[in-house]
């Protein structure tokens, strides 16, 4: 999977993607206030950058099958920690049947957003 051109493309320096970069500036420009999560690893920079999220006020969705740990054993006992205070845990075709059934999100100028 490769970034788009029309993506922006932001360099995280910490595990979380809100720490000391400009996604929340971004993302309040374009009007968003849910986030969805899904990547590597699942108890470190997916965990903490829904924690961050939420502590913005953000809806977060958390991918339950689209996030991965190094230890497998870790990855139930995070999704139960998100599921409890931070996060609905949803799977991929959960999140797409929401998506779909939302409608188009507001023109944002073809603007995506991607964390690195």
């Amino acid at each position: 999977m490769e970034r788009r051109p029309d993506e922006a493309l932001i360099r995280k320096p910490s595990y979380g993607a809100f720490y000391d970069t400009p996604l929340d500036t971004m993302l309040r420009n374009l009007g968003r206030d849910t986030v969805i999560v899904t990547g590597t690893l699942t108890n470190y920079c997916c965990g903490t950058t829904a924690r961050q999220a939420y502590e913005r006020g953000y809806q977060v969705v958390f991918g339950a099958d689209v996030t991965a740990t190094d230890d497998e054993s870790r990855q139930e006992p995070e999704l139960a920690v998100l599921r409890k205070g931070f996060a609905l845990v949803l799977t991929a075709k959960e999140i797409a049947d929401r998506l779909t059934a939302a409608g188009p999100a507001p023109e944002d100028g073809g603007m995506g957003v991607g964390a690195a």
